[in-house]
């Protein structure tokens, strides 16, 4: 059946996703590409799903490993799946997840797929670690050197500066500004005050915290088995206005609104969701199917990375990303 604009129209089926942890606790052995192989596996489990029923799977990632640049090539490897699946992996930072249900929604509504299964993933917790621009240069140096004399003479220009590594920033790279100082821009360009900014996170821990108390967020979650991990971490349940006001701004120490308690944590964790077409969708099931009626990307100035779009003058149904 013809959805929007002529195109065939796309049903989410169905999704699942590990536990959300911030960096450094219970998921910090846990690479990403296990973490993506997981949720994968889980949702074709939940969803009775043959493996060779799966036309693409798309991945988006914010900062892969050196050693995985295409986690969804090997997510595509799991023994489920037939290896003639093509798969990539993508990344629009913060809207990466979403951009990659975007690309399999696109795919299916465009008549190149039927069923596409799309994640995000990150593993902050293995971020990698850069050597020196110098050192990388004497090691390349030493690596096409042709004698032992030539190498040993290439290793002997290493100094102990050389050795310190650098460690990635989550910035932007043309004005080097990071996250939170874009945001506390953007709080004082919109007189985004640091109570209401407050009483916002603290809504979104209540509501998480009741979320997983119903069970309505531990419904959608796979449980971690090394450590066992059933649920996020990362909800304060004993915080309080009070309790938050005490802190201290993080990114503008004199003048700033954005602090530690109304920020959301660095965070490891993955997710994949089923998309279908609708033909194949209700062979499957008859029940409600979610379909989305539109999606567009906007962008902003360098200088502005943390700005919204404007409201659309569509429909109410539909969405919009920020990139």
């Amino acid at each position: 059946m013809p959805g929007v604009n002529g195109r065939r129209r796309v049903a989410v089926i169905a999704g699942c996703r590990t536990p959300f942890c911030k960096a450094g606790t219970d998921l910090k052995d846990a690479r990403a590409v296990d973490l993506a192989r997981y949720a994968t596996r889980e949702l074709l489990e939940r969803t009775n799903l043959d493996g060779p029923d799966v036309d693409e799977i798309v991945f988006g990632q914010v900062v892969p490993s050196a050693l995985v640049p295409n986690v969804a090539r090997e997510v595509s490897l799991l023994p489920q799946f037939p290896k003639e699946i093509p798969a990539y992996s993508l990344n629009r930072a913060c809207a990466s997840s979403g951009q990659a249900v975007t690309a399999g929604h696109d795919q299916i509504a465009l008549g190149h797929a039927d069923v596409v299964i799309a994640g995000g993933v990150e593993s902050l917790s293995d971020i990698p670690i850069l050597a020196s621009r110098r050192l990388a240069d004497i090691l390349v140096e030493a690596g096409k050197a042709k004698s032992l004399g030539a190498r040993v003479g290439a290793f002997s220009k290493i100094r102990p500066r050389d050795l310190v590594p650098v460690t990635p920033a989550i910035g932007e790279p043309s004005t080097g500004e990071t996250m939170g100082q874009s945001a506390e821009k953007m709080a004082k360009e919109n007189h985004i005050t640091r109570e209401a900014q407050d009483r916002w996170a603290l809504r979104s821990h209540e509501l998480a915290a009741r979320g997983t108390d119903d069970g309505r967020l531990t419904a959608e979650i796979v449980p971690w088995l090394a450590p066992i991990v059933t649920q996020d971490n990362g909800i304060r349940r004993d915080t309080s206005l009070a309790q938050m006001a005490k802190l201290k701004p993080v990114f503008d120490r004199r003048y700033g609104s954005v602090t530690a308690a109304n920020s959301s944590p660095l965070t490891d964790g993955a997710s994949a969701v089923l998309l279908m077409g609708e033909d194949a969708a209700r062979s499957r099931s008859s029940g409600p199917m979610p379909s989305p009626r539109s999606i567009q990307a906007g962008s902003s100035s360098r200088r502005r990375c943390g700005r919204c779009p404007r409201r659309s003058s569509a429909p109410a149904s539909s969405g919009r990303t920020s990139a």
